[in-house]
């Protein structure tokens, strides 16, 4: 069935208009709520995949963006992105439908369980969750469905400032560059490009998640990030029943999610080719440390290529509505 965007569309841009007492409560129980200070826990990540109707993902993203996010926010989520596979490597599409992942964060696995069960408890039902959910329903016209959600605990990368010192060495232009090194470089201007993301899907042996984890984190990272990429983490999956997927009994799985200026610039930050944006420095010689330990410890890898939206969980002023109520005994 082919999207219908432009209906739904109408639905919820007249929800936009109407003042809040206009749709408080849609005839229900007034839920109120008060709120205890934050619990502590491990936080656990979502990447939830979509398979969705030709051409749906932008009006998908919007109404996600619009009218479901702003309260799963309120309760306490963070949406890292939204974003639609696709295949500049020449891998095989899917000729019937696109798919799409969403990356959202919570405070623990307790913390997303009470986001689906007793929901309204964490945000009550005002105006604000009436909107989420007539958003939900207008976004379903898009969805064909879902191959399940992987759990992930480990490290989500934040806005890091790295001091690498320059060696104390000079150099003199060569007539052609050196076999053995060193291989210092200087930089083009940045090249124009829309951005992707490249999400690694690597089995490792058991026992050795974490250690790779830790390398990954301090010794890839701030060479990648040199080199224009920008990391949004590496985590472990973990299995909880409403994950869909099984545990292997062999290895560990870790999705480890990079930016990229583009398909291009993805190709030139290969460990092979990486130095010649880079330089071959002691931070270099940390990256390929940390390269060769994942190599040691990987008995597979997959690669899969998004372009969307990062979701920077932008303000949002979503007033209290002035009424009365008394706690019942």
């Amino acid at each position: 069935m082919a999207p219908r965007p432009f209906r739904r569309f109408a639905v919820v841009a007249a929800m936009a208009a109407m003042t809040p007492t206009a749709t408080a409560q849609s005839g229900s129980e007034a839920r109120p709520v008060r709120n205890d200070v934050p619990m502590e826990g491990r936080e656990v990540l979502v990447l939830r995949h979509q398979r969705l109707h030709k051409g749906g993902h932008e009006a998908y993203f919007r109404l996600s963006r619009d009218g479901v996010w702003p309260w799963f926010e309120k309760i306490g989520s963070r949406i890292v992105g939204q974003w639609k596979v696709i295949h500049p490597d020449g891998s095989a599409e899917d000729p019937e439908f696109d798919h799409g992942y969403r990356l959202a964060r919570y405070a623990s696995y307790d913390h997303w369980k009470a986001t689906r069960q007793g929901h309204l408890l964490l945000g009550g039902n005002g105006p604000d969750y009436e909107r989420s959910r007539e958003a939900l329903r207008a976004r379903s016209h898009y969805s064909a469905g879902s191959d399940g959600a992987h759990f992930l605990e480990g490290v989500t990368a934040t806005t890091t400032v790295y001091f690498m010192p320059a060696l104390e060495d000079t150099y003199e232009t060569g007539a052609e560059q050196q076999s053995t090194g060193p291989f210092p470089v200087r930089n083009d201007v940045a090249w124009p490009a829309p951005e992707i993301v490249a999400v690694d899907r690597l089995e490792v042996r058991k026992g050795q998640a974490k250690s790779v984890i830790e390398s990954g984190v301090r010794d890839v990272w701030p060479y990648l990030e040199k080199v224009g990429a920008r990391p949004i983490g590496l985590w472990m999956e973990i299995f909880p029943p409403e994950s869909g997927f099984e545990a292997s009994p062999d290895h560990d799985t870790l999705f480890h999610m990079v930016r990229y200026a583009g398909y291009e610039h993805w190709k030139a930050a290969r460990p092979e080719s990486v130095a010649t944006m880079g330089g071959d420095g002691r931070d270099y010689e940390a990256y390929r440390r940390a390269q060769r330990l994942l190599r040691s410890g990987t008995t597979g890898r997959r690669v899969m290529f998004l372009q969307g939206h990062l979701y920077h969980s932008p303000p949002k002023f979503m007033p209290g509505i002035r009424e009365a109520f008394r706690r019942v005994p």
